[in-house]
Protein backbone atom coordinates (compact mmCIF):
# COMPACT_ATOMS: atom_id res chain seq x y z
CA UNK A 1 0.00 0.00 0.00
CA UNK A 2 1.52 3.38 -1.00
CA UNK A 3 1.83 6.14 1.58
CA UNK A 4 0.74 9.76 1.27
CA UNK A 5 1.27 12.60 3.74
CA UNK A 6 -1.04 15.62 3.81
CA UNK A 7 0.38 18.62 5.66
CA UNK A 8 -2.30 21.17 6.49
CA UNK A 9 -1.79 23.88 9.13
CA UNK A 10 -4.92 25.73 10.25
CA UNK A 11 -4.38 28.94 12.19
CA UNK A 12 -5.76 31.88 10.17
CA UNK A 13 -8.23 32.47 7.37
CA UNK A 14 -6.22 31.20 4.42
CA UNK A 15 -4.78 28.08 6.01
CA UNK A 16 -8.28 27.40 7.35
CA UNK A 17 -9.67 27.48 3.80
CA UNK A 18 -6.93 25.33 2.29
CA UNK A 19 -7.11 22.88 5.17
CA UNK A 20 -10.86 22.43 4.73
CA UNK A 21 -10.44 21.77 0.99
CA UNK A 22 -7.66 19.27 1.54
CA UNK A 23 -9.68 17.48 4.21
CA UNK A 24 -12.86 17.29 2.15
CA UNK A 25 -11.42 16.53 -1.28
CA UNK A 26 -7.93 15.05 -0.83
CA UNK A 27 -7.57 13.22 2.49
CA UNK A 28 -10.76 11.25 1.90
CA UNK A 29 -10.15 10.54 -1.78
CA UNK A 30 -6.57 9.39 -1.10
CA UNK A 31 -7.85 6.85 1.42
CA UNK A 32 -10.54 5.69 -1.01
CA UNK A 33 -7.91 5.23 -3.73
CA UNK A 34 -5.95 2.92 -1.46
CA UNK A 35 -3.29 5.13 0.10
CA UNK A 36 -2.26 4.87 3.70
CA UNK A 37 -2.75 8.54 4.61
CA UNK A 38 -0.84 10.45 7.28
CA UNK A 39 -2.89 13.60 7.91
CA UNK A 40 -0.92 16.23 9.82
CA UNK A 41 -3.52 18.83 10.72
CA UNK A 42 -3.33 22.02 12.80
CA UNK A 43 -1.23 21.37 15.93
CA UNK A 44 0.10 18.18 14.32
CA UNK A 45 1.35 20.19 11.32
CA UNK A 46 4.71 21.00 12.86
CA UNK A 47 8.31 20.29 11.98
CA UNK A 48 9.03 17.46 14.41
CA UNK A 49 5.92 15.50 13.42
CA UNK A 50 6.66 16.04 9.75
CA UNK A 51 10.19 14.68 10.03
CA UNK A 52 8.96 11.73 12.08
CA UNK A 53 6.69 10.71 9.21
CA UNK A 54 8.41 11.81 6.01
CA UNK A 55 10.81 8.94 5.36
CA UNK A 56 8.09 6.32 4.75
CA UNK A 57 6.03 8.51 2.39
CA UNK A 58 5.70 8.15 -1.38
CA UNK A 59 3.73 11.36 -2.02
CA UNK A 60 3.63 14.56 0.03
CA UNK A 61 0.98 17.28 -0.23
CA UNK A 62 1.46 20.68 1.38
CA UNK A 63 -1.24 23.29 1.93
CA UNK A 64 0.61 26.04 3.74
CA UNK A 65 2.39 29.37 3.52
CA UNK A 66 5.67 29.58 1.68
CA UNK A 67 8.42 31.74 0.27
CA UNK A 68 11.00 31.13 -2.44
CA UNK A 69 13.24 29.09 -0.17
CA UNK A 70 10.99 27.69 2.56
CA UNK A 71 7.68 26.26 3.70
CA UNK A 72 5.94 27.09 6.95
CA UNK A 73 4.25 25.00 9.63
CA UNK A 74 1.48 25.70 12.16
CA UNK A 75 1.44 29.25 13.56
CA UNK A 76 4.00 30.47 11.02
CA UNK A 77 7.00 28.52 12.26
CA UNK A 78 9.47 27.32 9.62
CA UNK A 79 8.94 23.74 8.46
CA UNK A 80 12.13 23.48 6.38
CA UNK A 81 14.12 25.45 3.82
CA UNK A 82 16.27 24.95 0.76
CA UNK A 83 19.31 25.10 3.05
CA UNK A 84 18.16 22.51 5.56
CA UNK A 85 15.49 19.82 5.44
CA UNK A 86 14.52 19.63 1.78
CA UNK A 87 16.88 16.68 1.29
CA UNK A 88 14.29 14.62 3.19
CA UNK A 89 12.01 14.91 0.14
CA UNK A 90 14.37 12.62 -1.78
CA UNK A 91 12.44 9.88 -3.55
CA UNK A 92 9.08 11.61 -3.05
CA UNK A 93 6.58 13.21 -5.39
CA UNK A 94 5.49 16.52 -3.86
CA UNK A 95 2.65 18.94 -4.50
CA UNK A 96 3.00 22.28 -2.69
CA UNK A 97 0.12 24.72 -2.53
CA UNK A 98 2.40 27.44 -1.19
CA UNK A 99 3.51 30.75 -2.61
CA UNK A 100 6.72 30.94 -4.64
CA UNK A 101 8.26 27.71 -3.37
CA UNK A 102 8.68 26.34 -6.90
CA UNK A 103 11.00 29.22 -7.76
CA UNK A 104 13.85 28.01 -5.51
CA UNK A 105 12.90 25.37 -2.95
CA UNK A 106 11.42 23.06 -5.58
CA UNK A 107 14.60 23.10 -7.65
CA UNK A 108 16.74 22.58 -4.57
CA UNK A 109 14.64 19.59 -3.46
CA UNK A 110 14.77 18.02 -6.92
CA UNK A 111 18.54 18.51 -7.06
CA UNK A 112 18.68 16.53 -3.79
CA UNK A 113 16.59 13.64 -5.12
CA UNK A 114 12.92 14.66 -5.00
CA UNK A 115 11.30 12.87 -7.96
CA UNK A 116 8.96 15.72 -8.88
CA UNK A 117 7.89 18.98 -7.23
CA UNK A 118 4.62 20.58 -8.31
CA UNK A 119 4.27 24.17 -7.16
CA UNK A 120 3.90 27.86 -7.91
CA UNK A 121 6.59 30.23 -9.11
CA UNK A 122 4.84 33.29 -7.68
CA UNK A 123 2.21 34.00 -5.03
CA UNK A 124 -0.86 31.79 -5.21
CA UNK A 125 -3.77 34.23 -4.87
CA UNK A 126 -7.25 33.45 -3.56
CA UNK A 127 -10.25 35.77 -3.39
CA UNK A 128 -12.32 35.01 -0.30
CA UNK A 129 -15.74 36.04 0.98
CA UNK A 130 -15.73 35.14 4.67
CA UNK A 131 -19.51 35.39 4.92
CA UNK A 132 -19.56 31.86 3.43
CA UNK A 133 -18.48 28.56 4.87
CA UNK A 134 -15.11 27.81 3.19
CA UNK A 135 -16.46 24.90 1.12
CA UNK A 136 -19.43 26.99 -0.02
CA UNK A 137 -17.50 30.15 -0.92
CA UNK A 138 -18.05 30.58 -4.69
CA UNK A 139 -15.03 32.87 -5.04
CA UNK A 140 -12.44 30.85 -3.13
CA UNK A 141 -13.75 27.64 -4.66
CA UNK A 142 -12.84 28.85 -8.14
CA UNK A 143 -9.19 28.95 -7.06
CA UNK A 144 -9.02 25.92 -4.79
CA UNK A 145 -11.04 23.39 -6.79
CA UNK A 146 -8.47 23.32 -9.64
CA UNK A 147 -5.79 22.62 -7.03
CA UNK A 148 -7.57 19.68 -5.40
CA UNK A 149 -8.48 18.38 -8.85
CA UNK A 150 -4.78 18.37 -9.74
CA UNK A 151 -3.79 16.68 -6.49
CA UNK A 152 -6.38 13.96 -7.02
CA UNK A 153 -5.17 13.47 -10.59
CA UNK A 154 -1.64 13.02 -9.22
CA UNK A 155 -2.85 10.51 -6.63
CA UNK A 156 -4.93 8.46 -9.05
CA UNK A 157 -2.19 8.47 -11.70
CA UNK A 158 0.28 7.18 -9.13
CA UNK A 159 -2.01 4.48 -7.75
CA UNK A 160 -2.70 3.20 -11.26
CA UNK A 161 1.00 2.80 -11.96
CA UNK A 162 1.57 5.63 -14.41
CA UNK A 163 5.15 6.58 -15.29
CA UNK A 164 6.53 9.76 -13.80
CA UNK A 165 6.24 11.75 -17.01
CA UNK A 166 2.60 10.65 -17.34
CA UNK A 167 1.85 11.64 -13.74
CA UNK A 168 3.35 15.06 -14.43
CA UNK A 169 1.45 15.57 -17.66
CA UNK A 170 -1.89 14.44 -16.24
CA UNK A 171 -1.48 16.53 -13.08
CA UNK A 172 -0.36 19.66 -14.89
CA UNK A 173 -3.09 19.41 -17.53
CA UNK A 174 -5.76 18.78 -14.91
CA UNK A 175 -4.81 21.92 -13.01
CA UNK A 176 -4.54 23.95 -16.21
CA UNK A 177 -7.86 22.71 -17.63
CA UNK A 178 -9.65 23.17 -14.30
CA UNK A 179 -8.52 26.78 -14.14
CA UNK A 180 -9.69 27.24 -17.72
CA UNK A 181 -13.14 26.00 -16.75
CA UNK A 182 -13.29 28.59 -13.99
CA UNK A 183 -12.03 31.29 -16.35
CA UNK A 184 -14.71 30.38 -18.90
CA UNK A 185 -17.37 30.69 -16.20
CA UNK A 186 -16.23 34.06 -14.88
CA UNK A 187 -16.10 35.44 -18.41
CA UNK A 188 -19.89 35.05 -18.45
CA UNK A 189 -20.40 36.95 -15.18
CA UNK A 190 -21.10 40.65 -15.54
CA UNK A 191 -19.77 42.30 -12.39
CA UNK A 192 -16.65 44.16 -11.18
CA UNK A 193 -15.76 41.07 -9.18
CA UNK A 194 -15.50 39.03 -12.37
CA UNK A 195 -12.64 41.19 -13.61
CA UNK A 196 -10.69 40.61 -10.38
CA UNK A 197 -11.45 36.91 -10.48
CA UNK A 198 -10.17 36.58 -14.04
CA UNK A 199 -6.96 38.47 -13.28
CA UNK A 200 -5.98 36.13 -10.48
CA UNK A 201 -7.29 32.94 -12.07
CA UNK A 202 -4.99 33.56 -15.03
CA UNK A 203 -2.16 34.38 -12.63
CA UNK A 204 -2.54 31.21 -10.57
CA UNK A 205 -2.95 29.03 -13.65
CA UNK A 206 0.12 30.35 -15.41
CA UNK A 207 2.50 30.17 -12.44
CA UNK A 208 1.95 26.46 -11.78
CA UNK A 209 4.80 24.15 -12.88
CA UNK A 210 6.18 20.63 -12.42
CA UNK A 211 9.92 20.44 -11.64
CA UNK A 212 12.10 17.41 -12.45
CA UNK A 213 15.75 16.55 -12.17
CA UNK A 214 15.52 15.71 -15.85
CA UNK A 215 13.06 17.32 -18.21
CA UNK A 216 10.80 14.32 -18.69
CA UNK A 217 7.79 16.56 -19.18
CA UNK A 218 7.81 20.23 -20.10
CA UNK A 219 4.43 22.01 -20.18
CA UNK A 220 3.66 24.32 -23.07
CA UNK A 221 4.78 27.85 -22.11
CA UNK A 222 1.90 30.21 -21.45
CA UNK A 223 2.05 33.90 -22.30
CA UNK A 224 1.46 36.05 -19.21
CA UNK A 225 0.37 39.58 -20.21
CA UNK A 226 2.58 42.33 -18.76
CA UNK A 227 -0.48 43.79 -17.01
CA UNK A 228 -0.69 40.68 -14.82
CA UNK A 229 2.97 40.67 -13.74
CA UNK A 230 3.81 42.08 -10.37
CA UNK A 231 0.25 43.13 -9.56
CA UNK A 232 -0.19 41.18 -6.34
CA UNK A 233 -0.77 42.64 -2.92
CA UNK A 234 -1.20 40.50 0.15
CA UNK A 235 -4.15 41.26 2.39
CA UNK A 236 -5.75 43.83 0.07
CA UNK A 237 -9.37 44.36 1.08
CA UNK A 238 -11.99 44.59 -1.67
CA UNK A 239 -15.18 44.62 0.37
CA UNK A 240 -16.83 42.25 0.98
CA UNK A 241 -14.08 40.18 -0.64
CA UNK A 242 -10.56 39.66 0.61
CA UNK A 243 -7.67 38.97 -1.74
CA UNK A 244 -5.18 36.61 -0.10
CA UNK A 245 -1.93 35.01 -1.18
CA UNK A 246 -0.52 31.76 0.19
CA UNK A 247 2.71 33.37 1.35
Amino acid sequence: MPNALVFRPDYEVLTHYTSKYLEAYVVRSAAELGFSVTDLYAEEAVSNRFFQEIDRQDLVIFGTHGLEDRLYAQNGTILFSSCSGDERLSGKICFALACRSASKLGYSAVDKGCRCYFGWLQDFVVIIDESYDPLEDPYAGSFLRPVVNGINAMLSSYIYGRRLNEIAEITYNTVFDSFNQQIAYWRTVESPTASQMLTYLYWDRDNFIPIFREEVYVPTPVYIPPSLRGVLAIGVVAMPLIIKAIS
